[in-house]
């Protein structure tokens, strides 16, 4: 049998000052990782990004126009058409020797394995970025960061979703899928992904052995977090939509809005005095009340503006999802881990909230028929 061709693709935005690193490191791992090929997918950079790749002969993909993560990767991977796997990396990345072989060994030994993932470690390579997480069950990912590192000696195991900065896929079961959701535009799709995978009968794991040096945010943390926060919760909240079951869905989706509500509510910082009904009735009617709402909060409302204002889109995505399934929802939710954690952490009357939400709904025996 012969080695299967892999591919790379990474996804840039006016990341001049991170691929130096990243193809340096590519080169330098190249003798005990070969990879076929490499693809750069350019988000409309103005920074100098394309004068820079094509003078090192990258193969670029230009686009006209910032089209996020999830479409770009898609591009990539479907134009990598002679490559049985393609590895997805984030352009602030630095792969380690050794990064790649055991991620191909996961996939070759494991037919039903639709994605493979990283251990993602800081800059240094010291401390952990990535290394699994958890699953909320509104949809919002949750994983450790900044402690020690997993042994390299750790066993392959399964996972609900790996993270989509350092993965490698089988690239034909990856279209199949529908590869990353395009309409996520960034964050989330990694999750959305790996949730898919599982319930279309196939699986996805991680790789301790893999390690892949990452930069923290070295390209979202130019977007100012309000935005960045709309596109977790709309993401999230159409993840719920897109994947529960017939019998859990609503449910779910129920407690998502009343949670997310309680969010938009803990984050809003706001005096709710002018909006209280007082014991009398004034005698002139007075002014409407008004007062400055967070633009965190507003990007939680606006976020279930673009899920209730495109309902059409997302019931259309749950229909071909649902058409995809090979596995029920009981043997997918224990993959979550601790699908009670609330979304907003730190926070005791958010926390409250989200567990009387739970309680009300009976959300654990979603988890524990």
């Amino acid at each position: 049998m012969t080695d299967p061709r892999v591919g790379v693709v990474t996804v840039t935005y006016n990341g001049l000052d991170h691929l130096g690193h990243f193809f340096a490191a590519l080169e330098a791992t190249a003798g005990s990782d070969p990879v076929h090929r490499v693809a750069v997918v350019d988000n409309a950079s103005t920074d100098a990004s394309r004068e820079w790749l094509a003078g090192k002969g990258v193969e670029t993909l230009c686009l006209a126009e910032n089209r996020g993560f999830a479409s770009p990767n898609n591009l990539g991977i479907r134009h990598l058409a002679d490559c049985e796997y393609v590895a997805i990396l984030n352009n602030d990345t630095s792969v380690e020797p050794g990064w790649l072989l055991p991620l191909v060994e996961v996939l070759s030994e494991h037919p039903s394995a639709a994605m493979a993932g990283a251990v993602l470690t800081d800059w240094t390579g010291e401390r952990l970025d990535f290394a699994g997480g958890i699953l909320s069950y509104t949809g919002h990912a949750h994983h450790a960061r900044d402690e020690d590192l997993p042994p390299r000696s750790l066993q392959p195991r399964k996972a609900l979703f790996v993270c989509g900065g350092a993965a490698l896929v089988r690239r034909e079961v990856f279209l199949s899928l529908g590869g990353f959701d395009e309409d996520f535009f960034a964050y989330f799709e990694d999750v959305d992904f790996g949730w898919r995978a599982w319930l279309a009968g196939y699986e996805v794991w991680l790789v301790p052995r893999s390690r892949v040096r990452h930069r923290h945010q070295g390209t979202s943390s130019r977007l100012p977090f309000p935005p960045r926060m709309r596109l977790y919760e709309r993401n999230a909240l159409a993840a719920v939509i897109k994947n529960y079951g017939d019998d859990t869905v609503w449910r779910a989706c129920a407690g998502s809005l009343l949670s997310l509500f309680a969010r938009a509510a803990a984050y809003s910082a706001f005096d709710g005095t002018p909006f209280e009904v007082s014991g009398g009735l004034p005698t002139v009617a007075p002014r409407e009340p008004s007062t400055a709402v967070s633009g965190i909060s507003m990007a939680q409302l606006l976020a279930m503006e673009d899920i209730l204002g495109a309902w059409d889109l997302w019931m259309g995505k749950r229909a071909q999802v649902q058409a995809l399934r090979r596995r029920p929802d009981a043997d997918i939710l224990p993959l979550f881990g601790d699908f009670s954690v609330p979304p907003l952490l730190g926070n005791p009357a958010y926390e409250a909230a989200h567990k009387a939400v739970m309680d009300a709904l009976s959300i654990e025996t979603m988890f524990h028929a």
